[in-house]
């Protein structure tokens, strides 16, 4: 049987459960694709110090896509650099700032925030460390940047930014949080250059994910994996729906695939 080559993952919604750990399932399904030697490849929203850790715990070698898609990053070296300019990085800040909403501005491995909230002390504790208090109107560029607030005022500035700022794109993780990357950039394109440097087509890669802003990977992949805890998009899009993220969904669909 002809197996996909290559095995990319989303991590939070996907690889992590709802409350941020890894499940044992997930090491093993994990271990079963490392014991075939498949290159295995994380692909998140998360800034690079958050994704380090899990990519350790893991055992997998430190080569990722991160921030959406606007770096991809192996042993500490950018690959792929896509950050927004100032007048991007400003007009979403302002508009941010102006629907009171908590504005998480980051760049490379530098994660800036106006000042420390609710949310983004929240933040800081599931990825395991914090922001840096700074005057956002200073930041001159951003790779990306994660606005947190109540879900109306969320939606409501990502359909402003729709409107009123085409040099980005947003897309929404979950009801509360909305991912803002310069127009162009996301996990699939990363995909694409990091299938380049694998030696691995598209066709040849299996994808997993959960959120809105995962399904541009999904429907450029060979086989596309929706979580059942995934958005409906995905759902819609994927080649299959295996478990969620807290009932086995990751060993579950390794196992499908692989055909054990």
């Amino acid at each position: 049987m002809n197996y996909p080559q290559f095995y990319v993952f989303d991590i939070d919604g996907t690889i992590l459960t709802t409350d941020h750990q890894i499940l044992a399932s997930t090491k093993a399904g994990m271990a079963l694709l490392q014991a075939r030697k498949f290159p295995i490849m994380l692909a998140s929203a998360r800034p690079p110090l958050a994704i380090d850790p899990i990519v350790a715990e893991l055992g997998l070698e430190p080569f990722y896509i991160s921030l959406n898609g606007a770096l991809v990053v192996r042993e500490k070296e950018i690959l792929l650099d896509e950050a927004m300019d100032e007048d991007a990085t400003q007009g979403v800040v302002k508009r941010a700032l102006d629907h009171g909403l908590s504005v998480n501005v980051y760049f490379a491995w530098d994660w800036f925030i106006q000042e420390a909230n609710p949310h983004s002390t929240r933040e800081g504790e599931i990825v395991g460390f914090h922001g840096q208090v700074r005057d956002l109107e200073t930041v001159s560029t951003a790779h990306k940047i994660l606005v947190i607030g109540e879900p109306k005022e969320v939606l409501a500035l990502q359909q402003e930014l729709e409107a009123e700022l085409p040099s980005v794109q947003a897309s929404l993780s979950n009801p509360t949080y909305l991912e803002v990357v310069a127009t162009g950039v996301s996990k699939a394109h990363a995909l694409e250059v990091v299938s380049g440097l694998v030696g691995v087509t598209l066709e040849e890669t299996a994808v997993f994910g959960d959120g809105e802003n995962d399904l541009p990977m999904l429907k450029v992949a060979g086989l596309g994996v929706a979580m059942g805890n995934a958005h409906s998009a995905l759902k819609q899009s994927a080649h299959f729906i295996t478990g969620t993220n807290n009932e086995d969904g990751i060993l579950q669909a390794i196992e499908r695939i692989l055909d054990i």
